[in-house]
Formats: structure tokens, C-alpha cells, sequence
């Protein structure tokens, strides 16, 4: 078992660790699954033209990466942080805080306007509770975004699998990967506790739910 742990903690796995935890960075998963019910939903790809399609894309990559990375490297530049990986429960404060408005607007402005796919506005209002949740449960422990991002994402596809006839079986599968390597990538980088991690998948997975029934 030693032996295992020591391999695991090695330079490569490590650095592995990393890679994973950038590429599925809590800011980069909302934008991926819009993505995929506006460009790969049999449904939506037909009933949306594709300039429209666009256009939503667009509005959701500027309110749920662009300005909240923004605001992020302000906050560096300005002295607020010590990083841009926000290693502490002190410096996730002004960020979560951002993150907040910016999908709440996200949100509402989704639930507004006309050709947003349902799908998208119950995704939009999960992201939001995910970071409200993700600031309160910050108060008492440095909870993973990663895990509440992916659980919030897996717990997206379930009920997605559940209520709509036509979304692809290959996706969850995909999900049930993709967060347990977030969450092994985090343990092996040594940046959460086993329960920080589980308290994210936990809260996500919540917070996702609970917005399928508010936004149906």
C-alpha cells in the first residue's frame, strides 16, 4: 500500500493531477455542457438555428468564464490573492462572491429570454446554487469546487438521462469519469481532505437537483 501511495505522489502522477484539474476547472464545466445541449442535442441542434445558437453560447462563456476569470486576475494583480488557485478559504472570497452575480445573471437572464432550452435554464440555476452553496460551506472547511462542479455535472446527466428521451446514455458514463478523476486529481495534488472532496460532490449533486424542480 506504501508503495502504491509513493507512486501515486510521484513527479508524473502529479503532474497528471494537475493537468486533470485544470482541464476540468470548476470555470471551464458550465460552459462545457452548454456547449453540448446547444451543439450536440439532436433535439435543440434542430429546433434552434444556428446564429441563435451562437449567440446564447456566447452569453453564457462571457458571464460564467470570461468575467469571473477577469475578476480573478484583478483580484491577483490588485494583491487581493496570493495566486490565481486560490489555496486558501480567505482568498475564495471576493471570487465566490463574483461568481455569484455573475451566474445569477446568467440565469436570469437565460429564464427571460426566448429560445433558451430548458435544459440550459435548470443548468444555469444549478451552477448559481452550487456557488452560493460553495460560499457557505466555505465559512466552515475549504470544500473542493472542483467536486461540487462535477457533482453538480453528474447529477445533471442523471436527471437529464431520467426526463428526456433524447439525450445521448454515452454522456453519463463519460460524467462518472470525469468526476472521479477530478476528485482523485485532487487528493493526489494534496489540495482537499477526503471529506472536503465528498462534501462537493455532496453539495453539487444537491444544489443541481434542487434546481430541476425550482426551474421546471
Amino acid at each position: 500500500m506504501q508503495t502504491i501511495s509513493a507512486s501515486l505522489h510521484s513527479p508524473y502522477f502529479r503532474g497528471l493531477a494537475q493537468l486533470i484539474s485544470f482541464l476540468l476547472h470548476p470555470l471551464f464545466v458550465p460552459a462545457w455542457v452548454a456547449a453540448f445541449i446547444l451543439f450536440s442535442h439532436p433535439f435543440y441542434t434542430l429546433l434552434l438555428d444556428e446564429p441563435i445558437r451562437i449567440r446564447i453560447l456566447a452569453m453564457v462563456l462571457l458571464s460564467t468564464v470570461l468575467f469571473p476569470a477577469l475578476i480573478a486576475f484583478l483580484l491577483w494583480r490588485l494583491g487581493f490573492t496570493k495566486g490565481l488557485l486560490l489555496e486558501t478559504r480567505r482568498e475564495r472570497i471576493f471570487p465566490l462572491v463574483a461568481n455569484i452575480i455573475f451566474y445569477f445573471w446568467a440565469w436570469n437572464v437565460a429564464r427571460n429570454l426566448e429560445n433558451i432550452p430548458l435544459p440550459l435554464i435548470q443548468w444555469l440555476m444549478g451552477i448559481f446554487l452550487c456557488s452560493s452553496a460553495a460560499m457557505f460551506m466555505n465559512i466552515f472547511m475549504k470544500i473542493s469546487l472542483h467536486t461540487i462542479g462535477m457533482g453538480g455535472l453528474l447529477s445533471f446527466m442523471v436527471i437529464m438521462m431520467i426526463n428526456d428521451p433524447f439525450w445521448p446514455a454515452w454522456t453519463l458514463s463519460l460524467s462518472c469519469v470525469l468526476a472521479g478523476a477530478a476528485g482523485t486529481a485532487r487528493l493526489i495534488r494534496e489540495a482537499h481532505t477526503t471529506g472536503e472532496v465528498y462534501a462537493g460532490y455532496m453539495a453539487g449533486a444537491i444544489c443541481v437537483t434542487a434546481a430541476s424542480f425550482m426551474a421546471a
